[in-house]
């Protein structure tokens, strides 16, 4: 996604009980995630970390399911253990990561990737550098890694869709910011991720990042220090 010049660089829910029709394609609602996992931060605690703000895929519309982050080491890790799935487009590739309870997080604009198909990750595990990579379209202006939110439900693996199935081979960005968005996407908001709640702002591009220990917020975008 594009940063605020500053870098340069749905709550829980579940879909309702009639399929959805997106783009087309008839998209069968999802089962509700379990409760939400103690995920850290997908980098190294001990930095830095800029963050352009929440928003959705495509930046305009549509659930609020994105963080672009930014850290000084440059490198994004694995914020929990889970199974990679490396989604291919004809420009080039980007990950997912499968955890428990039918949670999916996204790295999208990564450089340098480090895992394969089928991998099994564990928190910290490092996947690529941040970077500016449009695979499958979308747009970046600064390094970083376009971090996001899905909930494809326990009963994935066996949709014979696509899209609920999580295999987005070749799936362009504008599909992902709304058809996938719209089917599995899962709002940040209220959602804490390395001991940071972060919050949505009525904008896109904005929000705050709560330090649940010490209560500290900073406004979004900003900066933060990120202990882990």
């Amino acid at each position: 996604m594009t940063l605020p010049a500053v870098f340069q660089a749905r709550s829980g829910r579940t879909l309702a009980a009639a399929a959805v029709l997106a783009g087309g394609m008839l998209v069968a609602p999802t089962a509700q995630a379990a409760a939400f996992p103690q995920f850290s931060l997908p980098f190294a605690a001990g930095q830095v970390v800029g963050s352009a703000g929440i928003h959705s895929d495509n930046g305009r519309s549509g659930v609020k399911n994105a963080i672009d982050l930014n850290p000084r080491d440059e490198l994004v890790r694995a914020p929990l253990a889970g199974t990679v799935s490396i989604q291919r487009c004809s420009a080039g590739d980007w990950v997912t990561i499968d955890h428990e309870g039918g949670w999916r997080t996204g790295y999208y604009h990564m450089e340098n990737i480090t895992v394969t198909d089928g991998q099994r990750v564990e928190p910290g595990t490092p996947l690529g550098n941040i970077g500016n990579a449009l695979p499958c379209g979308g747009s970046s202006s600064g390094a970083h890694v376009h971090f996001t939110l899905w909930t494809l439900g326990a009963a994935a693996a066996r949709s014979a869709d696509p899209i609920a199935a999580g295999n987005w081979d070749g799936v362009s960005y504008d599909r992902l910011a709304t058809e996938v968005a719209d089917a599995v996407g899962e709002a940040v908001t209220g959602k804490t991720f390395g001991g940071w709640r972060f919050t949505e702002g009525s904008e896109q591009y904005a929000g705050t990042a709560t330090e649940v220990s010490t209560g500290k917020t900073v406004e979004l975008p900003g900066r933060f220090r990120y202990e882990g």
